[in-house]
Formats: C-alpha cells, sequence, structure tokens
C-alpha cells in the first residue's frame, strides 16, 4: 500500500491494523446500507422483491473476488515464507562463519572477527529499524568485501589455516547470495493498480450487500458480519506484505 495512509497502516501494530480494517468495512458497510436502502426499496424493489436476483448475483460475485483475495494471499504468505528462510540461513551461515574464523591466527582473526560483528550490527540496524533507509544496491556489502579481500590476500601456513580459509571465503559468497536476493525481493510488491481493483472489487460486494430488502437490524448483522470477513482478508493480505517488508 502507497501513499500516506499506506504508511500510517504499516506502522501500527497488527491488532491496531485489523481494528482500522474490519471498523472501516463495518462502517462503510453500515452507512452503505442508510443510504442506500430508501433507493432500493424505490428502484428495485418496488413492484416484486428482488432479494433472490442480488442474492444469486452476490453470490457469484464473490466467489470470484474470494478466489482473487486467496490468490493475493498466497502469494503474499509465500513471498513472507521465503524472506523468513533466507533470514534464517543468513543468521545460520554468519554464526557458522564467525565460528570458522577462530581457526585463522591472530591479528587476522579478531579484524574479520569485529569485522563480522559490524556487518551482523549494520544488517540488523539497516533492515530492521523503522528509522532507517534501506540500502538500494544488490552489491556485496563493503564489510562482506573487505572480509573477502582479507581472506584472499591471507597466506596459510598450515593445511588448517588453508581449508579455513577456503570454507571462510565460500560462507562469505553466501551471505552476499542472500543479500542480494532480499534486497532485490524488496522492490517486489503488489502493483498500486491491483489494490485498486482490491478496494473497487470490495466496495461492489458492500453495494450488493446494501440493496437487499430486508429487516433493519437482520440487514445490520449480517452486513456487518460480511463486512468483518472482508476486511479480515484485506488485512492478512495487507499485513503479510507489510511484514514481507519489515524483514527484507
Amino acid at each position: 500500500m502507497g501513499g500516506t495512509c499506506g504508511n500510517f497502516l504499516n506502522n501500527l501494530p497488527a491488532m491496531q491494523m485489523a481494528f482500522w480494517f474490519c471498523g472501516g468495512f463495518v462502517a462503510a458497510t453500515w452507512v452503505g446500507i442508510l443510504v442506500c436502502r430508501p433507493y432500493a426499496r424505490r428502484w428495485i424493489h418496488c413492484r416484486r422483491s428482488a432479494n433472490d436476483m442480488i442474492g444469486f448475483a452476490l453470490a457469484s460475485y464473490a466467489t470470484l473476488y474470494g478466489i482473487l483475495l486467496g490468490l493475493l494471499a498466497v502469494e503474499a504468505y509465500q513471498d513472507f515464507s521465503s524472506v523468513q528462510e533466507i533470514n534464517s540461513k543468513k543468521a545460520l551461515t554468519l554464526a557458522t562463519l564467525y565460528q570458522d574464523l577462530d581457526g585463522l591466527p591472530r591479528p587476522l582473526r579478531e579484524r574479520l572477527q569485529a569485522e563480522l560483528r559490524d556487518y551482523t550490527g549494520e544488517t540488523l540496524e539497516m533492515h530492521w529499524s523503522d528509522t532507517t533507509a534501506r540500502p538500494t544496491s544488490v552489491g556485496a556489502s563493503p564489510r562482506l568485501r573487505t572480509i573477502l579481500s582479507q581472506l584472499f590476500a591471507f597466506q596459510p601456513t598450515t593445511k588448517g589455516e588453508e581449508l579455513v580459509q577456503a570454507m571462510g571465503v565460500q560462507r562469505v559468497n553466501t551471505p552476499i547470495e542472500q543479500r542480494r536476493t532480499l534486497l532485490a525481493s524488496a522492490g517486489g510488491s503488489i502493483p498500486e493498480a491491483l489494490w485498486w481493483v482490491v478496494g473497487l472489487g470490495a466496495a461492489l460486494f458492500m453495494l450488493l450487500m446494501c440493496l437487499f430488502d430486508m429487516e433493519p437490524h437482520v440487514h445490520f448483522v449480517l452486513g456487518g458480519a460480511l463486512a468483518i470477513f472482508l476486511g479480515s482478508g484485506v488485512f492478512i493480505i495487507a499485513t503479510l506484505w507489510s511484514w514481507r517488508d519489515g524483514h527484507v
């Protein structure tokens, strides 16, 4: 979600965000019922009740719209899970690399481990902080390049040091690839045009719900229940994309 409204919602806790989505959909539905009810009775239900036709149209439309929301939810969850998996692997790789560096002699070992600690802190600050701008380059981090260049420049004197050097180079290349994957995926999100389709579809869904002719209290209860369900679906999609971007 782009714009000021999207940034406002993304900064809210999950429960407050759910309240805004569900409450907004319920409020819009109830207002729509109040506004549309007299016109629907006059223009649509003037001679005979059209509830059956409206119900058929609503059921058909809900099927198509539900498929759209379901596909978006699956896509958002898959991307979120993929980012989580890459982050877990990256953390494991960095921890293993830090231990492998114990096999190098001083002072090289201390310099490389210090660089690795700084890189880890830099990564946490850059990708998990709300106040830090995210990097736009998908290239290797300067600290990782420094570690890699020092490993290449190191001249091992024993077989053990030679093995540590080879494993270190391999493990440094792994977080470089993972970093590129994460940063490249940071630009991917649901297109704004698709959000417009979701919003327009929700508006049409609520409009059809408002056209029924029934007892007011029944209309409000059914409309509110469907609005909560609809708002929950959109909330899940928006939340997964928001959390995904927050972990890239």
